[in-house]
């Protein structure tokens, strides 16, 4: 006759820990995730050597990279747990203003990617000067040659210039709104790409290894945090003719991470006193996977926050330089890139020309999509922190 079972039997598992392999314990990665971005340096590597049928600059990867990053880290989120992602979503959709700035956020980066493969670079058409929107009309003085019907002397728009055309040159309104959103999405997301690993990287280090490291790499982040960007910008400007917009973004990153990083060291500092890593440490989960499995995703939602939050900031100090002009010998020049179109300078060349007046739009336009851009991303960010953070009243 056989022993009974004992009265805990089937519920518990009997776990042999001598056959633990931390090694074996680490982080798993998706495998697509690895495979992905393989395919993502082959492609740089070929563009490098051979080159694409289509032009490829430094900031088009800058901004593939960013997007690639923050595509892999939705998807990998989604398919990891989609229960905690759709629980996320209903929060999010509570707020309709938010909701709201999101799909026009998606429009955003919808324009921004394929907009400049749509559109070619604008042309000058002196005769067509000041041409008003299609809604619009003004007075014949202003232009020298109207497109559209002219009734009782005013001219009136045409869906040739659907926004109309610049004082300057006669170029299509709608291509440069069109081009300055790219150069705002390169600007927002090139930024956040370099913040995020940097900030989550050392956040992490600081807080595992402790200790004169740590100080070390908070001093750092404080001494960075206390150098204007636009400092460092100016320093570098008079040694760069083209690439000013990579070193803007770049000049953007390199100080912006600290904060980053202080906030990842304490989410991790208070995780760690949490009941269920005490409970993982003394099962015998290994630090990587501890960090990879347990630590990291709890404060990615605070990383979401944070780096949507000062995304704003990045739009409006590109547009800023962009709009300051600056004497050379051979006249005013913008501050800003002047291989790239910017949302500022078509506002600065707009209030100096024609005037607001006369032509509202032209300093009009891009000023309405700047700032409804910079609302987007605060009110997005906002609920993010009310979605994925939440607190109680």
């Amino acid at each position: 006759m056989s022993e009974p079972s004992p009265p805990d039997a089937g519920r518990f598992a009997t776990v042999d820990w001598t056959e633990f392999d931390e090694d074996a314990a680490a982080p798993a990665l998706p495998r697509w995730l690895p495979i992905s971005a393989v395919a993502v340096l082959a492609a740089f590597c070929y563009d490098y050597v051979a080159g694409f049928p289509f032009p490829m600059t430094g900031l088009d990867w800058l901004l593939i990279v960013g997007l690639y990053m923050f595509g892999s880290f939705g998807l990998a989120a989604l398919l990891g747990a989609p229960k905690q992602v759709a629980h996320y979503l209903d929060q999010f959709r509570t707020d309709p203003i938010a909701v709201a700035c999101l799909g026009f956020l998606t429009l955003f980066v919808g324009v921004g990617l394929v907009g400049p493969f749509l559109v070619s670079e604008p042309e000058v058409n002196i005769l067509y000067s000041s041409q008003p929107p299609i809604w619009g009309s003004i007075d014949t003085t202003f232009v020298p040659q109207c497109h559209g019907p002219v009734v009782d002397g005013r001219c009136h728009g045409s869906w040739r210039y659907p926004l109309g055309t610049t004082a300057i040159g006669g170029k299509d309104l709608l291509v440069l709104l069109v081009l300055g959103t790219r150069t705002s999405l390169s600007v927002a997301v090139g930024a956040a790409a370099l913040i995020v690993p940097a900030g989550v990287g050392v956040g992490v280090v600081a807080a595992t290894v402790g200790g004169r490291v740590e100080t070390a790499l908070m001093w750092l982040a404080e001494q960075l945090q206390s150098v204007p960007a636009i400092l460092i910008y100016l320093v570098l400007f008079y040694w760069l003719v083209e690439g000013r917009l990579r070193l803007l973004i770049g000049a953007l990153g390199l100080v912006s991470w600290g904060g980053l990083a202080r906030m990842v060291r304490d989410e991790i500092r208070v995780q760690q006193n949490e009941q269920y890593v005490h409970a993982a440490q003394i099962g015998g989960v290994g630090d990587r996977r501890l960090v990879g499995r347990h630590l990291l995703p709890n404060v990615v939602p605070s990383v979401l926050s944070n780096v949507t939050l000062q995304i704003p900031l990045f739009v409006l100090i590109e547009a800023t330089i962009s709009f300051i002009q600056i004497p050379v010998t051979t006249g005013p020049s913008s501050l800003g890139d002047p291989s790239h179109f910017s949302w500022g300078q078509q506002i600065y060349n707009s209030l100096f020309t024609v005037g607001l007046p006369a032509a509202w739009w032209l300093a009009g336009l891009p000023l309405l999509l700047l700032s409804v851009t910079v609302f987007a991303f605060t009110v997005v960010g906002d609920a993010m922190v009310e979605a994925l953070e939440p607190r109680g009243g």
